[in-house]
């Protein structure tokens, strides 16, 4: 017993959480419940980062899962051509602490389009989280992230964990739940100080919904593409275009773009489109959510390859 206390405090200290430091981090998310964005404190000091249900830590994207992820796909795959994540692939300490044990199933995708590519991450957690860092070690189902081009901007996708969550090799990250949530987060967000004096550009966007049901797997994800234009001048402006999914579409006609930096668009008495420039608004993203419950609502994000920002 006293082993065990010991290892587990010492797993705790191996993934701790470190202070937060500002970077200027926004988003959003579909279910504030099961997602919330903010200052990273697990993995990362400020940067753009959330905060999974049952946590009380905001997990940094970049320095946990996708670097964590792209650590075991580095390390190599297993003889079925399956990636998992171990602890070695978090740090050293975790390394001896977890062992061989599979914390999670991993890929990567780049996905090119319009001379923009957008990496996407996915994660399929496989353990529950040892009890000594449940309160801040996230326990999910899946994880979808994908980061804009060039950009700490990203945007994806969550859901809890299903009944099958233990198995050996399953591309079934539980998104067909009724409490999938979708949700955006980025660095220098802009905000009302730093607003462009004007936008007129075109986004290259990428959207994601929905990744490891049916076909839509999460090694070659099936994603919305797709161009938006933003205008903006004296204080208000749109975002129109849409971003397609074979026969899917989310259409952003009716979408304002106001002067604190967001977008959103009115649906009765609440929004079905929100978002927030990033970068001086060289990059965008955003989420939709649908009429139909959660299956329907996408997220997404791009990056400007068009026209001109007066700053």
């Amino acid at each position: 017993m006293k082993a065990q206390l010991v290892l587990t405090s010492l797993l705790a200290a191996a993934i701790g959480a470190t202070p937060a430091l500002a970077a200027d981090v926004a988003g959003g998310s579909s279910d504030p419940d099961n997602v919330e964005t903010g200052g990273s404190t697990l993995f990362g000091s400020g940067d753009a980062g959330l905060k999974l249900a049952g946590s009380s830590a905001y997990i940094d994207l970049a320095g946990g899962p996708i670097a964590q992820s792209n650590n075991a796909i580095s390390r190599g795959a297993d003889g079925l051509g399956n990636y998992y994540l171990k602890g070695e692939d978090i740090n050293f300490l975790a390394g001896l602490i977890m062992g061989d044990t599979k914390i999670a199933q991993v890929w990567k995708s780049d996905v090119a389009y319009n001379g923009s590519t957008t990496r996407i991450n996915s994660v399929r957690q496989m353990i529950v989280p040892p009890s000594a860092v449940s309160s801040f070690m996230p326990n999910f189902g899946g994880l979808v992230i994908g980061q804009v081009d060039g950009s700490s901007v990203y945007f994806g996708e969550w859901s809890p964990k299903g009944s099958g969550y233990a198995a050996e090799d399953s591309t079934d990250l539980n998104m067909s739940s009724s409490e999938r949530t979708v949700w955006y987060v980025g660095d220098d967000a802009v905000d009302s100080d730093s607003m462009p004096t004007a936008i007129d550009a075109t986004y290259s966007v990428v959207g994601i919904q929905q990744t490891g049901v049916g076909s839509n797997l999460p090694g070659s994800p099936d994603v919305y593409t797709g161009t938006l234009a933003a205008s903006y001048a004296s204080g208000s402006g749109s975002l129109s275009g849409s971003i397609d999914r074979g026969t899917d579409t989310v259409d952003f006609t009716g979408t304002d773009i106001l002067d604190n930096g967001t977008f959103t668009r009115a649906s009765g008495s609440s929004q079905d489109i929100e978002g927030r420039f990033y970068n001086g608004a060289e990059a965008l993203a955003g989420i939709y959510t649908g009429s139909s419950g959660a299956a329907d609502d996408v997220a997404f994000g791009g990056s400007k390859t068009g026209g001109t920002i007066t700053p």
